[in-house]
């Protein structure tokens, strides 16, 4: 076009810069944008709104604001795309103030600046500022676009407004698939999962495209209700759209199958699924120790270390768990090396587990050793090794380092003292239990739990002191049980 000499207009450049999506490079933007400034079209107003739009899209927000800022003049079209972009990229206070500004200057937002401006109250603990956003929308007479009525949804069931959120979905003159995924993974999260099923099975009879069907969320439901014939009919049902061979979905039907122990099944998806991720590797070990299945959880283990699979805390967690459920010290000494090798035990969280897995392997030499090690020392750590001579038997030392941890500057929590109280009842020693249990409430107002109370109670009784321990049970704010009574 500028090489025949037919010089381009203000609508040239903006057609041009809206052909772009969200995969145009900044080199291109660049490249128009000098050609703008060239012909003179810089103070355009559609070209400058077309500007800061590409700018967002190729996440250039500082230079997008600066154009924003350097505009002449602004209309609706350029608060509503500044204010967009910043949602985008989660500059909540830049959009917050960008949209009281548009607000108090009298341009009207559109159905995306509404849905945007929404979506930031999602991730916040202000539901009154969502709400109030709610009522402008009803005002502007956009809160029943399909667009904005979404994210409504959203906002409502993820701050637990349920209710709300259906009885919008049910007022809504217009629905899409994202409307049926956000309340039935509403009623997910919140526990309804019939009404969750129920609403997924109308979905079904839509038109909507099924490879969008939330399969993941209802596969997570499968087992919570443990009804393995709904997550077949789900797992069916993916196969059918090819959902199956997604992430999300193949990851899901994976976690579905072994927490509804069907192992055979969950390792046959898990071999063909296409990307294995650390996560999904370390979700599977974890089922299979929760289960009790120790030895296949290391078997995994093994299987990710050969497929070059880099393990993290969370994986050394669970695998560690194994192995001292296995009561192998030599196999729990293997993981120590390769949690040092991967530069893990600067971590609180490894150098406890390291305690507790040396602790269960009855190898307390090490467990010492581990925590003496350990760069810092929080509460978990210190009540690791607490909970590690209480485990062995030792009181003395249990008792010696409550009092240590105390003196280092940290206070016990209701873990600390349940493992002196259990000490305590290994002992006999009723007194001590006595000033322990009581300092609870008195000194570190903590409420004793359940636990607490049963473990003070068969102390009592193994010392015979049975009207004490029936009048503990009378007096305590907790529903007694049979454990506490049989104690007695």
């Amino acid at each position: 076009m500028c090489r025949s000499g037919v010089k381009p207009d203000h609508i040239t450049f903006a057609t041009l810069l809206s052909d772009f999506d969200d995969t145009m490079k900044l080199k291109e933007v660049l490249q128009i944008h000098s050609h703008v400034i060239r012909f003179g079209f810089s103070s355009s107003l559609i070209v400058c709104n077309s500007l800061v739009d590409s700018y967002c899209k190729t996440c250039c927000l500082d230079t997008a604001s600066q154009l924003f800022s350097e505009m002449t003049t602004n209309d609706s079209v350029s608060f509503n795309v500044m204010i967009t972009g910043y949602t985008k990229f989660g500059f909540r206070e830049e959009a917050l103030k960008l949209f009281r500004q548009m607000r108090n200057m009298g341009f009207q937002p559109s159905d995306f600046t509404f849905a945007a401006v929404v979506g930031l109250s999602v991730g916040s603990d202000d539901v009154i500022f969502g709400q109030q956003i709610h009522g402008l929308a009803i005002k502007t007479s956009y809160a029943w676009d399909v667009f904005v009525a979404n994210a409504l949804l959203d906002f409502y069931s993820k701050h637990d407004y349920i209710d709300f959120a259906k009885n919008l979905f049910d007022e809504m003159p217009e629905l899409d698939g994202v409307s049926y995924n956000i309340i039935i993974t509403g009623y997910a999260w919140n526990g309804l999962y019939e009404k969750s099923f129920n609403l997924f099975k109308r979905l079904q009879v839509t038109s909507f495209d099924r490879k969008n069907f939330p399969f993941a969320v209802m596969l997570s439901v499968a087992p919570t209700e443990q009804n393995l014939a709904m997550g077949r009919q789900i797992h069916a049902q993916a196969v059918v759209t090819t959902a199956d061979s997604e992430v999300q979905a193949g990851n899901a039907l994976v976690d579905m199958y072994a927490k509804c122990e069907k192992f055979d099944e969950a390792n046959r998806i898990f071999a063909n699924l296409a990307y294995r991720s650390s996560v999904l590797w370390t979700a599977i070990i974890s089922i299979f120790v929760q289960k009790g299945f120790h030895e296949e959880a290391l078997k995994m283990f093994k299987e990710m270390n050969r497929e070059n699979v880099r393990s993290d805390q969370a994986t050394f967690a669970s695998t560690l768990k194994a192995s001292d459920n296995l009561a192998s010290v030599s196999l729990g000494k293997q993981l120590h090396s390769s949690v040092i090798r991967l530069g893990l035990m600067s971590s609180v969280f490894s150098g406890s587990v390291l305690v507790d897995m040396y602790a269960k392997c009855g190898s307390m030499k090490d467990a010492i050793e581990v925590f003496k090690e350990m760069p810092d020392r929080n509460i978990v750590c210190w009540n690791a090794l607490i909970s590690a001579f209480a485990q062995n038997g030792d009181a003395e030392a249990t008792f010696s380092s409550f009092t240590d941890m105390i003196e280092s500057g940290l206070y016990p929590d209701s873990v600390s003292f349940l493992s002196v109280l259990t000490a305590c009842s290994h002992r006999g020693h009723v007194e001590k239990a006595l000033v322990y249990f009581n300092s609870m409430t008195q000194v570190y107002n903590l409420d004793p739990r359940k636990e607490h109370y049963v473990t003070m109670i068969d102390v009592l009784c193994r010392s015979g002191r049975f009207n004490e321990a029936e009048n503990l049970i009378s007096e305590m704010p907790l529903e007694s049980d049979e454990i506490m009574w049989s104690s007695v």
